[in-house]
């Protein structure tokens, strides 16, 4: 493999923000190349707004920040420009996306400088819509991992559309076969690999999964896509066929008085709780001391919805069998009759038999449980998926 700390042709990483918490996999992405002694340079073009992930080692991984747009660097930069520049940009006949222009004009000499021949990014949003201008101004490459909504229900009022995102990409990494499917059906001239997000699995406890009493759990923001009114709603029908069992939600979010109003309103306080928000380790601890997963992700009012979620991963690295919804990518992670099993969305009718089917067989609640682990360990692994996206690098960032 290149080792890409020396010579003229050098691969970076560009983000809108870096690192941060609620992209943990773009850091662990990022670590695990290190670690593979792939060692690009990361731009950002803001700082933070949060604590780093835990548990990463990005100490030692330069990360460069474009300084504030009010700052007199910056304007100084982006100001005193070219004519061939300002006719790029003032030719274009449309105005929207100039900051995204401006980012491209201060960051592409500093890229050439350093001898930066190819940017990846993640998620076809801001950063992607910068390297693609830092394309067209200095010449450039990029390609970019598209996730979910930035690719499922792209914003039509931008200046640079999903379609000239893709046009402008060496090439166009996703996280399952469903989103590279839909991309390889509306952009059949693209070169698109599918990839999957990785996890270091050793990090995860194994849990016991038990049925006196059930234990769920589930993971998310608390936002329409995630699903979990119809988790509460089959939680009350738990509570009438008078299963023993208590169900915890990590995760915060502004449908949480929505959420708290419909567990008073169904009489299930004390059986079914919202956590708040928790660290990595605290999630790590949670899935170990639970029974069942159950992630009823549905698509939301205006199309969005998870595709792979990582949350299924770290599950089945803890040895939990999963009940989930049939949508997008996650049976790709769920197995029915493997390691889980999928029901319609938007039914809490189905989901709620479901739990009952695992709970009745307890034999079987274990079975799945290991059967996540070995799948987990054969599709998932961090070093694994890692080493497949340098490979596709090696060919490109020349």
């Amino acid at each position: 493999m290149t080792d890409r700390r020396t010579g003229p042709n050098r691969l970076a990483y560009l983000f809108e923000r870096f690192p941060s918490f609620t992209q943990t996999f773009c850091a662990r992405e990022i670590a695990e190349l290190y670690r593979q002694g792939v060692t690009p340079p990361v731009f950002s073009i803001r700082r933070p707004k949060d604590d780093p992930p835990q548990g990463i080692p990005l100490q030692n991984i330069p990360v460069f920040y474009v300084p504030n747009t009010n700052s007199l660097e910056f304007k100084l930069k982006t100001k005193l420009i070219s004519p061939r520049l300002t006719r790029a940009w003032s030719g274009s006949g449309d105005l929207r996306d100039k900051g995204r222009f401006r980012e491209a004009v201060y960051l592409g000499p500093k890229l050439r400088k350093a001898g930066i021949s190819h940017l990846h990014v993640h998620f076809a949003g801001l950063a992607s819509r910068t390297a693609w201008w830092i394309k067209r101004l200095f010449g450039i490459h990029y390609s970019f991992t598209g996730h979910a909504n930035d690719i499922f229900c792209p914003k039509p009022d931008q200046r640079t559309t999903l379609k000239d995102l893709v046009d402008g990409a060496s090439f166009v990494v996703t996280v399952s076969d469903y989103s590279a499917r839909l991309l390889r059906h509306d952009f059949p001239n693209t070169k698109i690999f599918r990839i999957y997000n990785g996890l270091d699995l050793s990090l995860f406890k194994r849990a016991k999964p038990t049925v006196e009493p059930l234990k769920l759990v589930s993971v998310g923001r608390l936002i329409e896509k995630k699903g979990f009114p119809f988790l509460i709603e089959a939680c009350a029908q738990l509570r009438a066929h008078e299963i023993p069992f208590r169900c915890e939600i990590a995760g915060d979010g502004p449908d949480r008085e929505q959420l708290e109003q419909l567990i008073r309103s169904l009489q299930l306080e004390g059986l079914v709780r919202l956590l708040g928000p928790r660290t990595q380790p605290d999630v790590i601890e949670l899935l170990a001391q639970s029974s069942l997963f159950v992630f009823p992700a549905i698509h939301d009012r205006s199309g969005d919805t998870d595709n792979l979620p990582t949350v299924l991963i770290e599950a089945m690295a803890s040895g939990l069998p999963i009940v989930a919804t049939n949508i997008a990518g996650i049976p790709e992670i769920v197995r029915p009759e493997e390691n889980g099993l999928l029901v319609p969305e938007k039914d809490s009718g189905e989901l709620g038999i479901a739990i009952r089917k695992l709970q009745t067989r307890p034999e079987q609640l274990q079975e799945y449980g290991t059967r996540s682990v070995s799948l987990a360990e054969k599709h998932f692994s961090l070093s694994n998926t890692v080493t497949q996206l340098a490979q596709i690098f090696d060919g490109y960032a020349k």
